[in-house]
């Protein structure tokens, strides 16, 4: 794994001005799944035409298949297009200690309650962090599987048809029983309703009835009805989605620059003068942590016990508790 090596400028340790970076590992954020897209619809909707194609006897029943959506699933990716990285300067934060380079210490060293050593501010012009976190925006390509179904419905044909005639009573006709014409032509249609027709169907008049023909009915088609539901075949769609915000938790080395505070650290310490002093006899003052010791005698500042008595209280004061015991005598 390659990781990002970032360079920052800045001014009391807060302001950013610049940032490069290679490629590095890092926790996004998955862009959503997408919208199918007319593309993908056209496909599916061709397997649900076939689907449904498969009960189509070539009676003329209508057979056709509507999509129904199922779930979307990522199959590869989100991958970080290359070149699309932007970082947000302003969220970068260093990971584990501060490595100064050449550090130094500011102003004169200062006591600290009861301590026995002498304390200084150390600063340096550069420092870098092992690691970074930061957020940043870019372009992730991804496959998702979209998953669907059919719905297959059957509207069963009617081709066009004619009504069957019948007989009514002849306005002409010379019976004087009305009744008995009647029961004529209901003799007439009774037999009728059989198959094969009479000889004389469709004669008119026919007896004291005549024929009245049988309306036509245009072809028509049942309104359709759901047959059943069929899996189709799932749809891999590459995306890219843009601009999306991720996070980078291993971001590689951080570097800064500018007038840094490094921490409180101490300056001069007065150990025992070695592993065979014996306990409680004063040592002799020493300069550490890139002090070079001030003045030797007087007061003025540095690592000696006349100094040591005059020196300003960075936080405490004389009256904290603490022991004096191994401070050297001054000179």
């Amino acid at each position: 794994m390659n990781r990002k090596l970032l360079t920052v400028a800045v001014m009391c340790a807060t302001s950013l001005s610049s940032m490069m970076s290679t490629a590095a590992l890092a926790d996004t954020i998955p862009p959503l799944p997408a919208n199918p897209g007319a593309v993908i619809i056209d496909g599916m909707q061709d397997q649900c035409d076939n689907l449904a194609a498969n009960h189509d006897t070539g009676n003329g029943d209508i057979w056709y298949g509507d999509i129904v959506l199922g779930a979307v699933t990522l199959v590869a990716g989100p991958t970080e297009v290359e070149g699309t990285r932007v970082i947000d300067l302003s969220s970068v934060v260093g990971i584990g200690p501060l490595h100064a380079s050449d550090p130094y210490i500011a102003g004169a060293p200062f006591r600290v309650g009861g301590s026995v050593n002498l304390f200084g501010n150390q600063r340096a012009s550069a420092a870098y962090y092992d690691d970074s976190t930061y957020n940043y925006t870019a372009d992730f390509d991804s496959t998702y599987r979209h998953a669907f179904s059919c719905n297959i419905y059957h509207a069963v044909f009617h081709p066009e048809s004619q009504q069957i005639g019948h007989y009514v009573i002849d306005p002409d006709a010379n019976g004087n029983e009305e009744n008995a014409i009647l029961h004529e032509c209901a003799a007439y249609n009774a037999r009728g309703q059989h198959l094969p027709l009479p000889g004389y169907w469709g004669d008119s008049p026919h007896g004291n009835c005549i024929y009245i023909p049988g309306a036509t009915v245009p072809e028509s088609y049942d309104p359709p009805v759901l047959n059943g539901n069929e899996a189709g075949t799932p749809i891999d769609v590459d995306q890219t989605d843009l601009d999306v915000t991720a996070f980078e938790d291993h971001g590689g080395r951080f570097e800064v620059s500018g007038d840094l505070f490094i921490g409180q650290v101490v300056v001069c310490i007065s150990p025992s003068n070695g592993p065979t002093a014996k306990k409680g006899v004063p040592g002799t003052w020493r300069p550490q942590n890139g002090y070079n010791g001030g003045d030797p005698v007087g007061p003025a500042a540095g690592c000696n016990t006349n100094y040591f008595n005059v020196a300003p209280w960075g936080s405490g004061s004389q009256t904290s508790n603490g022991t004096y015991i191994s401070v050297p005598p001054a000179i």
